[in-house]
């Protein structure tokens, strides 16, 4: 039995389509921060999991050459919300960060500092509660969560962070991928998810039209996050580059200090 887990957002669906009915196949779906955990713990296999999982645990391989999450510029899910009145980024001087995913948080984190040289606090948002009455300067958010506060909250200034750190960096983000757990080769399951894949990005139009449903979001703002935005493909040499410089940048800011930035 191989077991398999994935994301609960739109975003993933082209690249998971068919896996929970194949026989020989246990497919689990969590946030982020849930996978991770499973991974540690030998419950999967394989998830497609947070990019940063792979640079903090080294034994867990990330599938360069297979299919993933990533966007060259405009990511549309990955997003800083500023609270109204607030002037710019580099104003910002508390943060609450989503808990799903630890690879939006260290980007968050990395951003605000390399980006816009802020200087903050981070606090944490209790279970059940609106991040966005906590009187924080920014907020933020992934998945279809943050694709549903973009039109929930139309008066916080909406900063996505893959165009940022493109702005930054000239290189795509790689959000998310085929991460195996200690001594498994995602690779290995290629049989299965190579097909997947296929199959899911065959029926993008079919998840424009879940989404518009699901999310209430325009036809034509999610076929072109789907069909333009991401990239479910890229050399594997770009993924290197990619993941080096974030994993860089993210053992810097473990110790930050003040820099300049782009602003």
């Amino acid at each position: 039995m191989l077991r398999v887990g994935t994301v609960p957002y739109l975003v993933a669906r082209p690249l998971t389509e068919g896996l929970g009915r194949l026989p020989g196949v246990e497919l689990r779906v969590a946030p982020p921060a849930e996978l991770g955990r499973d991974l540690a713990q030998g419950r999967l296999d394989v998830a497609l999991a947070s990019s940063i999982l792979s640079l903090e645990n080294p034994e867990w391989r990330l599938w360069e050459e297979g299919p993933l999450i990533a966007a060259p510029r405009a990511v549309r899910s990955v997003l800083l919300f500023l609270r109204p009145g607030l002037c710019g980024p580099n104003k910002v001087q508390s943060l609450i960060l989503d808990p799903n995913s630890r690879t939006g948080a260290a980007l968050a984190r990395i951003l605000l500092r390399d980006a816009y040289a802020a200087e903050f606090e981070e606090r944490t948002a209790p279970p059940g509660s609106d991040p966005f009455r906590l009187g924080a300067d920014a907020v933020q958010r992934i998945g279809d969560p943050a694709l549903e506060a973009v039109v929930d909250h139309p008066e916080w200034e909406c900063v996505d962070l893959g165009v940022t750190w493109n702005d930054l960096t000239r290189l795509p983000f790689i959000y998310a991928g085929w991460i195996g757990s200690s001594g498994f080769d995602p690779a290995s399951a290629a049989g299965v998810l190579l097909p997947a894949a296929e199959r899911g990005l065959a029926r993008r139009e079919a998840y424009v039209d879940e989404g518009v449903r699901s999310l209430g979001l325009e036809r034509q703002f999610l076929r072109r996050y789907l069909f333009e935005d991401m990239a479910y493909r890229l050399p594997g040499a770009v993924v290197r580059a990619s993941l080096a410089e974030f994993g860089a940048r993210h053992r810097r800011n473990l110790h930050p200090t003040t820099g300049t930035g782009i602003r």
